[in-house]
């Protein structure tokens, strides 16, 4: 079944897969799919120079090396929330509109959040480490396990994930909740029940825990270093689950090594995928999970199912629902008309 407007089966590139079975079926009842699972760049640009739409997952990048011999293509979707792997701004300049998947990560990011928050505080990597080794039974008080309740969290990003942060925090363990959004008015911390701070340091000495959900951009790129870890208590614990390049890795490897802080927990790095072996994998107050806190089993289909229906509606000359770069529209569906 078509869905060019002029009744040409379009090519639809998958750049390092898709996230689910069911919209791969979906995507290859409408167009024919190239599946490129681990390619080069080269790869990448070969693949585009026949493609009309794309589909792509992070690290795979899509720029200015890969989109000067697309000369089709219309549209390129994230597999995910975040536009890190897509030069936006190049693929406006090629005419080739950009949509995105928003939302669909509010619950799992949060949960696994949580879920790093508890092992922290519980020791649990420690305690179960503890029990293997033998004796733990003796030790049971020394291992620094800590109550949630009623302590402080700093959230540092109030958007979808950050609220739905908050909410938790405060609904299920009675935290106070201290915000730093720039962007965001101190009208919409107060409804949510948290307190917005004027700077990122008030929040950083003040917290007990501080979690990241920030967007990735000029401002919050290397936002936590050295001299941010060292204003955080001496007890507290930094968890980051929104984008990897917002902590420098080297001054965190420093804070735990160090004791500037107690703990640390990881869903994404400064480069991905880690490198194995790491330095970090040596810090035993550090966890570290292969950024997978949006990947549950229902976000993962809705993503899918989300990018491969926009990238069909992009190909049926149809504004996709969520795309980001709006300016490039016009061009997009300028060459869709030609490619038809």
């Amino acid at each position: 079944m078509s869905t060019n407007p002029a009744g040409r089966r379009p090519t639809v590139v998958l750049v390092g897969g898709i996230y689910h079975a069911d919209a791969d079926k979906v995507l290859r009842q409408h167009a024919t799919v190239v599946a490129l699972e681990r390619p080069s760049p080269a790869d990448i640009a070969a693949a585009l120079a026949n493609a009309d739409g794309a589909i792509v997952r992070y690290p795979h990048l899509i720029n200015d090396a890969v989109l000067d011999g697309a000369k089709g293509l219309v549209i390129v979707a994230s597999s995910g929330r975040g536009t890190d792997s897509i030069d936006v701004a190049s693929c406006t300049a090629h005419g080739v509109a950009v949509a995105n998947n928003p939302g669909y990560g509010t619950v799992p990011v949060s949960e696994h959040a949580i879920a790093m928050m508890l092992a922290l505080s519980r020791n649990l990597i420690s305690s179960g480490k503890a029990l293997r080794s033998g004796g733990a039974w003796d030790k049971r008080t020394q291992l620094d396990v800590r109550d949630i309740n009623g302590r402080t969290i700093g959230i540092i990003g109030l958007g979808l994930i950050g609220s739905e942060m908050t909410r938790k925090c405060i609904a299920a363990f009675g935290m106070k909740v201290l915000a730093y959004d720039p962007h965001v008015p101190k009208a919409k911390a107060e409804a949510l029940g948290a307190v917005m701070v004027d700077s990122l340091d008030e929040l950083l000495e003040r917290a007990d825990f501080v979690s990241l959900h920030a967007e990735l951009n000029d401002a919050s790129r290397g936002m936590i270093g050295e001299p941010q870890l060292r204003r955080m208590q001496r007890h507290a614990y930094l968890i980051n689950t929104s984008r990897g390049k917002i902590v420098r890795q080297d001054a965190l490897h420093k804070a735990l090594s160090e004791g500037w802080i107690t703990g640390a927990a990881l869903d994404v790095f400064e480069d991905e995928p880690l490198a194995e072996p790491s330095p970090l994998w040596n810090l035993d107050n550090l966890i570290l999970t292969p950024h997978v806190a949006g990947l549950s089993g229902d976000a993962l289909h809705d993503l899918a199912e989300s990018a491969v229906s926009q990238v069909l509606q992009a190909l049926k000359g149809e504004r996709p629902k969520h795309l980001v770069n709006p300016a490039a529209w016009d061009a997009a569906r300028t060459r869709l008309a030609g490619a038809a």
